[in-house]
């Protein structure tokens, strides 16, 4: 059965913010059901390129920022892999993210 999947990573503002770095989310769309969870990360805004869905820059801090959501990206898609291999019905509620944020 082919779904329809997708990967974003975006900054989410907490109520009442006024400044400061903002935490980054995960959301996993899957025929046009929204999964989100936090990535443990935060970035100032400033230094988000959301059409990239990565920090801009090239020091090794943003390097390093950036492999972190490179990591999580291929776990999600070795994750999709696996249920499409096994033949599973992939929903939304299927994904249980908060296991794969444990890395660090």
């Amino acid at each position: 059965m082919k779904t329809n999947f997708s990967l974003l990573f975006y900054l989410k503002k907490p109520k009442n913010y006024n400044e400061g770095p903002i935490p980054v989310y995960l959301r996993i769309t899957v025929n046009g059901k929204r999964a989100e969870t936090t990535t443990s990360r935060t970035c100032e805004p400033t230094q988000w390129n959301s059409n990239a869905g990565r920090l801009k820059g090239t020091k090794e801090s943003v390097r390093a920022f950036n492999a972190y959501l490179d990591t999580l990206q291929a776990m999600v898609y070795a994750a999709h892999e696996s249920l499409t291999t096994q033949k599973v019905v992939i929903t939304a509620d299927r994904w249980d993210l908060q296991p794969a944020m444990q890395i660090h």
